[in-house]
């Protein structure tokens, strides 16, 4: 009989909020129809029929939801639409060219993809990329491969490290490899050629990089920083031997290796430097 009448008491003490609804909050990211960019929804509780309170808790648990996910959101998924720059109408200035020779296994010579940076955006990033490309003693790009390939979306390269092959780890151009946060994630991913930053668990950056290989890769904007583009021509300071995207698709029909999707043969970078 004590147990009975402790409950009871317990319910009479906490009166309705012992029935309130669980205020836990459960997150969704649905991509709205047509737009780019994926906007957060959260299930709000439904009213108990129990409870006398109800209106009141729906609101507070609302209102700390809508806080709540506020904060979870990147920085960059709060700018402006005056701050998204979209490339395929109005390409961010290239600072500063640089290049990687590349050999393929099919292919006797190397071809050179050369990228076009974009310095004024992207200080931070662009700066890494390009100290990787002309570092003569440290971290460097010469030596590492190719290390995933996804034809229809990407391609991987540069994990500076131990094992150039897994794409697991990279070391940045900063004093002893250490990852960096992203300058932003302005850019919005509306061009195929976008060379854009593999970023870490939590969020930060380091030597890996890939290249979009479609011209809608939505799904990179506000969690990939692009800081760079592939060049085509000569005006541009592009490859003459057969590089730009032409070079870029044929890395992206190489066999590969489920489900790593890494390459079966090695796509090397054996040559990099600034123009």
């Amino acid at each position: 009989m004590m147990w009975v009448l402790f409950i009871l008491g317990s319910l009479l003490l906490h009166g309705s909020q012992a029935f309130a609804p669980s205020t836990r909050q459960i997150p969704l990211f649905r991509a709205a129809s047509g737009s780019r960019r994926e906007t957060p929804t959260s299930i709000a509780p439904k009213a108990s029929r129990h409870d006398d309170n109800s209106s009141f808790l729906q609101r507070r648990s609302f209102l700390a939801q809508s806080i709540i996910a506020t904060t979870l959101l990147p920085l960059s998924q709060l700018a402006t639409a005056d701050e998204s720059i979209d490339p395929s109408t109005n390409l961010p200035k290239i600072t500063s060219k640089v290049y990687l020779d590349i050999k393929l296994p099919t292919i006797k010579e190397p071809k050179r993809l050369t990228i076009g940076l974009f310095g004024d955006d992207m200080p931070k990033a662009s700066s890494n990329f390009q100290a990787l490309c002309t570092n003569t003693e440290g971290p460097s790009y010469i030596g590492t491969n190719f290390y995933r390939v996804i034809s229809d979306t990407s391609i991987q390269a540069g994990a500076i490290g131990k094992d150039v092959n897994s794409g697991k780890s990279g070391t940045s151009s900063f004093e002893n490899g250490t990852p960096f946060e992203p300058d932003n994630y302005n850019i919005l991913h509306t061009k195929k050629g976008l060379v854009s930053g593999v970023r870490n668990k939590d969020g930060s950056m380091d030597s890996r990089f890939f290249v979009q290989t479609e011209n809608d890769a939505g799904w990179a904007d506000g969690r990939y920083a692009a800081f760079g583009i592939v060049l085509e021509d000569e005006q541009q300071g592009g490859s003459k031997n057969g590089g730009g995207m032409e070079l870029v698709k044929k890395i992206s029909r190489v066999d590969v290796k489920t489900p790593q999707n890494s390459p079966k043969e090695p796509i090397e970078i054996i040559g990099c430097g600034l123009l």
